[in-house]
């Protein structure tokens, strides 16, 4: 997606953001320090905008934290709308079972082992080399999941909530619907969206691998999430309803 937005070359484009973990399987030793430099960025970016302009942003790993930077999300929409201008926020959701599996092509690359890769997991705050998809839209990933030791059923209300009153945009797992509601609601020229970040190695899991961390996922309250992302934003089982 990012790679698209740069094709719109016309536009002011604006990002800041860094790695939360290095090769060596250690954290970023000042994720706040990234995520501040992206607000101050931002704050700039939404200032002084003409009559007839667009500016892009793009909000990558360390740049914010859904759950903290919720004011930050207001204060940006306040400025842009205050200048007679729309702001639109978008964002693209995957299924938290591929997403997870997909990961384990980084595991060695984190000095890690299958073994100890969703280990953490099993305890509701306990520090991870990576996020799921809910802890990460949340809370991001600076060491520790869930760091408020809430329950899945807050978290899985929390993210619905933060979806509802701040994006404009959410697809799920389907770029051509994210390229079409962003076209539809900006008038952009099309441009295609080009294949970036795809792995083309070969990733084998046991069945038991599989239904280990889909139940972890399950108990963390992702499959929840996406469950209910899918029926009130892709109208998933709206045929019950006819």
């Amino acid at each position: 997606i990012n790679q698209w937005l740069l094709k719109y070359s016309n536009y002011k484009y604006y990002t800041m953001w860094g790695i939360e973990v290095d090769k060596n399987g250690n954290f970023n030793r000042n994720p706040k320090k990234i995520e501040n430099s992206f607000v101050n960025g931002m704050n700039e970016h939404v200032q002084n905008l003409g009559p007839n302009e667009w500016r892009i942003a793009h909000s990558h790993i360390l740049s914010t934290y859904m759950n903290e930077s919720e004011k930050e999300l207001y204060h940006w929409r306040n400025t842009v709308e205050a200048q007679g201008c729309q702001m639109i926020n978008a964002v693209m959701l995957r299924d938290p079972l591929n997403h997870a599996m997909s990961l384990y092509k980084v595991i060695e690359s984190k000095s890690s082992t299958r073994e100890e890769w969703t280990k953490y997991l099993e305890s509701p705050t306990a520090p991870g080399l990576w996020a799921t998809q809910l802890d990460f839209f949340l809370y991001n990933n600076f060491g520790r999941r869930n760091p408020y030791g809430v329950s899945k059923e807050e978290k899985v209300r929390r993210g619905l909530e933060l979806l509802e009153m701040h994006f404009d945009i959410v697809a799920v797992a389907d770029h051509g619907y994210f390229v079409s509601e962003v076209l539809n609601m900006t008038g952009w020229e099309y441009i295609k969206m080009p294949v970036y970040n795809v792995h083309r190695g070969k990733l084998s899991y046991t069945k038991k691998e599989v239904e280990d961390l889909n139940k972890l996922l399950t108990a963390n309250g992702d499959i929840d999430f996406f469950d209910a992302v899918k029926i009130r934003y892709t109208g998933a089982l709206s045929y019950l309803e006819r």
